[in-house]
C-alpha cells in the first residue's frame, strides 16, 4: 500500500525505492542511483513498508512514457508515478514567489512552498479538465483533435475556465467545438493526469440537439459510432477516456 508524505527534499538512504522522472518519462524502480547520490530527492511516502523517493533527471534513456505506465501498472504504482511527475514539475517550475520574486522555501507542516517575505503559501498547481461521453440513439460521440496522432479519435475534453463550474465547462466545450447541446449530465469518475498538472473529471451525457459541426481549430472530425461499428484508433489503455469508451461498448453488449 502506498501512503503519501509531504513531498519534502531529502537525501537518498540505503533501502529507498527510487522513481526517476524526466518530463513525461518515468522509471520505477530506478536502480542506477549510485551515479546520483549527490542529488537531492523528493520524499513521496512509503510503499510496502519502504520509503519512496523521486529523482528528477535531465535525461532518462531507459524510462517509459507515463501513458504507457498508466496502461500497464497497478493502481498504486500509477499513483506513485502521477505524484512524482506532478511534484517534480511543480518544484522545478515554482522556485520564486510570484509576488516579490524571493526564493520559496518548504513549509514545515504542509505540502506547499512558503515565502518568508510575503508570508504566503503556494500549493501544487492543479488544472481541472472535463471529459464527456456523449450518447445519441445508442451511439457514442468520438472526435479527432488536431493534436492527436493521425487517425486517433477520443471523447471531447477541455480545461475548466475561471469562474466556471464543471457542468458548464462540459456544455461550453461541446457547443464551442461541435455545436451541440447535451442533457442529463452525470459525474462518472476522475483521474490524475500529470501532463503536466491536470485532473481529468469525467461525465456522461445525452445528446439534446444540434448537428456535428467541428470547429476546425480543436476538432477536425467527429462522428457517432454504434456498438457494432468498427471503431477508429482509440486512446491507449490506462486513460480515463479509454475506460469510458470500453465501458460503453461492454455495457451495450
Amino acid at each position: 500500500m502506498f501512503s503519501p508524505s509531504l513531498g519534502k527534499l531529502t537525501s537518498y538512504k540505503d533501502g529507498d525505492l527510487v522513481i526517476a522522472v524526466c518530463k513525461e518519462k518515468v522509471l520505477f524502480p530506478f536502480k542506477d542511483i549510485e551515479k546520483h547520490l549527490d542529488m537531492q530527492v523528493l520524499d513521496l511516502g512509503t510503499y510496502n513498508g519502504k520509503r519512496v523517493v523521486c529523482l528528477s533527471l535531465p535525461r532518462l534513456e531507459d524510462g517509459v512514457s507515463l501513458r504507457a505506465l498508466f496502461a500497464e501498472a497497478e493502481q498504486e504504482v500509477a499513483h506513485i508515478a502521477a505524484l512524482a511527475s506532478h511534484l517534480a514539475w511543480w518544484r522545478a517550475t515554482y522556485k520564486h514567489c510570484p509576488i516579490c520574486a524571493k526564493p520559496l522555501k518548504e513549509h514545515d507542516l504542509e505540502r506547499c512552498l512558503h515565502c518568508s517575505e510575503c508570508d504566503e503559501n503556494f500549493y501544487p498547481v492543479i488544472c481541472p479538465a472535463v471529459i464527456v461521453l456523449v450518447v445519441k440513439d445508442e451511439k457514442i460521440l468520438l472526435a479527432h483533435n488536431t493534436r492527436f496522432p493521425s487517425g486517433r479519435y477520443s471523447l471531447i475534453a477541455g480545461f475548466v475556465e475561471a469562474g466556471e463550474n464543471l457542468e458548464d465547462a462540459v456544455r461550453r466545450e461541446l457547443m464551442e467545438e461541435l455545436g451541440i447541446k447535451v442533457k442529463n449530465l452525470r459525474y462518472l469518475e476522475s483521474q490524475p493526469w500529470p501532463f503536466p498538472n491536470s485532473l481529468m473529471i469525467a461525465f456522461a451525457a445525452q445528446w439534446e440537439s444540434g448537428e456535428l459541426k467541428p470547429d476546425g481549430l480543436e476538432i477536425e472530425q467527429a462522428a457517432w459510432y454504434a456498438r457494432g461499428d468498427e471503431l477508429p484508433d482509440l486512446p491507449p489503455p490506462g486513460s480515463v477516456a479509454r475506460r469510458l469508451i470500453d465501458g460503453f461498448v461492454t455495457q451495450r453488449r
